[in-house]
């Protein structure tokens, strides 16, 4: 596959480089779950006083597998370039110290000459409990945000606002269903839910665009009714139970 022969390519000409202590993988390459359209999320370890020159020799390792059609310079979790072959391979390098490193996601080690990566221990993304609960009263406030945004015939916005409650309403059933990966929100979401309830947000989201609201917004509250029936006693009693229950009712009365 491309994402394998570009790993190789690059990690090779990267390993001869004075600052670096070592190379590895995040995302689905290291989860093994792999296929033809993933993105490659590779990780450089370097020495702290040689960071800002490895920085400058960055984008000519990126260069030794093919030619780019596109790159960028963010800093997310550390400098980081986002780049796109010529073959549509869609490749994030990032460079971090010993020090900056965070663990987050499992990770596959390419090079790692001193062993600095063997007591690495990956954190799960899950949320906590206190999140969760402002991530549903916040649901719950978005449905208020977007019944007047309906009401005064604001249908671009309210579709925006439709947007937000969906993503928030994926956190939750992640949360429910896959809680080590709740950050992960809609990311192969799809893994983590019966056939049923798959069926009932793909449903939901069809219904999201302007010309079909509040169809959609209806079918998300309606999923997250029956959400409140599945959370344990020490969550569902702290989330605001009046307020989204007066949500709901209004949701479902809009035509």
């Amino acid at each position: 596959m491309r994402q394998i022969e570009a790993v190789g390519v690059i990690s090779e000409a990267i390993k001869n480089d004075s600052g670096v202590r070592a190379i590895f993988l995040k995302g689905s390459m290291a989860r093994n779950d792999l296929d033809d359209y993933s993105d490659v999320d590779f990780y450089c370890i370097v020495k702290d006083d040689e960071l800002e020159d490895f920085l400058k020799r960055q984008l000519n390792y990126l260069k030794q597998y093919r030619p780019l059609i596109y790159w960028s310079e963010v800093n997310f979790v550390g400098p980081q370039i986002v780049a796109v072959f010529d073959n549509g391979l869609h490749f994030d390098f990032y460079t971090v110290t010993l020090e900056t490193l965070q663990k987050t996601d499992e990770i596959k080690i390419i090079y790692d000459p001193n062993k600095l990566l063997s007591d690495y221990k990956a954190e799960n993304l899950t949320i906590s409990e206190d999140d969760f609960i402002n991530i549903f009263d916040g649901f719950t406030f978005t449905l208020l945000e977007f019944e007047a945004a309906y009401c005064r015939n604001d249908l671009i916005w309210a579709s925006r606002l439709a947007s937000h409650l969906s993503g928030d309403l994926a956190i939750i059933l992640r949360y429910l269903y896959d809680k080590n990966n709740a950050k992960l929100g809609f990311k192969r979401l799809y893994k983590s839910l019966d056939s049923d309830l798959h069926e009932k947000i793909l449903s939901a989201m069809d219904l999201l665009g302007p010309s079909f609201l509040p169809k959609g917004v209806v079918q998300l509250v309606e999923i997250a009714d029956e959400v409140i029936e599945k959370l344990p006693e020490e969550i569902s009693s702290k989330i605001n139970r009046t307020f989204f229950n007066y949500m709901s009712n209004k949701i479902k009365g809009l035509k």
